[in-house]
């Protein structure tokens, strides 16, 4: 499995998102700065993040972007998911079955002299090992929310405004 590029950049996202106090929306023309890309493409993670309700956009000269829950509230899942989705990595296309599926057994044991034929049980199995490996993956997800990672100050999660810090970060001429 590859992750989407966006994947880590929505990570970022709401992790600078779960620092930023709530009550006031972290414009999103200083997030693609922050992250060094458009606004454009910004604003396409901003939507599959809040069609899955991470985030909520708000319009005006002091909009901007916030969480709609608590930073706790918001696993690492609920991101993966936003961004790649929750169907499956690998799909049974019934290929497996296809190809090592003998509806003739007995002839096919014939024309090749065989004294016996294990059928595609091991061959299918590989598919059951990627969708274990694939929930193990996702419940592990599941287990560390955005909270958990985000820095702290003193025992305390950080709340602050990323406006001062972005902007006062810009290069000068």
């Amino acid at each position: 499995m590859k992750a989407k590029p966006s994947l880590e950049q929505a990570l970022c996202i709401v992790a600078l998102l779960g620092v930023q106090d709530r009550k006031i929306p972290l414009h999103s023309r200083l997030v693609a700065e922050r992250l060094g890309i458009s606004t454009s493409y910004l604003k396409k993670i901003v939507q599959k993040l809040a069609s899955a309700d991470i985030v909520k956009t708000t319009a005006g000269r002091d909009g901007g972007i916030v969480l709609t829950r608590d930073p706790h509230a918001i696993t690492l899942l609920d991101v993966f998911n936003a961004i790649e989705g929750a169907s499956s990595f690998v799909k049974n296309s019934g290929l497996v079955k296809k190809v090592f599926d003998f509806d003739q057994k007995d002839a096919f044991m014939q024309t090749y002299g065989l004294k016996d034929l294990k059928d595609s049980q091991p061959v299918a199995n590989v598919l059951a090992v990627f969708g274990n490996a694939e929930q193990r993956f996702r419940q592990q997800l599941a287990t560390l929310s955005i909270g958990d990672v985000l820095p702290t100050s003193e025992n305390q999660p950080l709340k602050l405004d990323w406006t001062t810090w972005i902007v006062n970060q810009r290069p000068t001429d």
